[in-house]
């Protein structure tokens, strides 16, 4: 949100990555269902693992991994090397139609801060504009 964005630009970074909030967007492609789930998440909700990636049969050197939402598939697999093939595939269905309870959504902890699917010029217009109003208020007690 803007006051991220402000945060970051005070702290003398150059921009912000939003992923996640523009994975929440009104025409990304992304199963509604999925995008439902993340609507109701909050940022405890994540967590850092490969298992996603071994499920799509990507094999990612470590420490390389993906923030992912949990649900019930990730409890299940989370210490097992090896995903069996039919469950791969269950998991390549479950992402395609966005069944979350099987396929969780590969998001960031800012989805504690999404609750709502605008379109995504809606989002950069909002985000710019909550930053500028708070660096407008502080930028002048440096």
């Amino acid at each position: 949100d803007g006051r991220g964005l402000a945060a970051a630009l005070m702290l003398g970074a150059d921009g912000v990555l939003v992923g996640s909030r523009l994975w929440a967007s009104a025409e990304a492609l992304v199963p509604n269902g999925l995008q439902e789930a993340a609507l109701r998440a909050d940022g405890d909700a994540t967590q850092r693992s490969s298992l996603v990636d071994r499920a799509r049969g990507l094999d990612w050197p470590a420490p390389w991994n993906i923030r992912t939402m949990r649900n019930a598939f990730t409890d299940r697999w989370a210490q097992e090397a090896d995903i069996p093939a039919p469950e791969a595939e269950a998991f390549q269905a479950a992402m395609a139609r966005g069944d979350a309870d099987v396929a969780p959504p590969i998001v960031g902890e800012a989805v504690g801060l999404i609750r709502d699917l605008p379109p995504a010029a809606d989002i950069i217009a909002r985000i710019a504009q909550e930053a500028a109003d708070i660096m407008g208020r502080h930028g002048g007690a440096r």
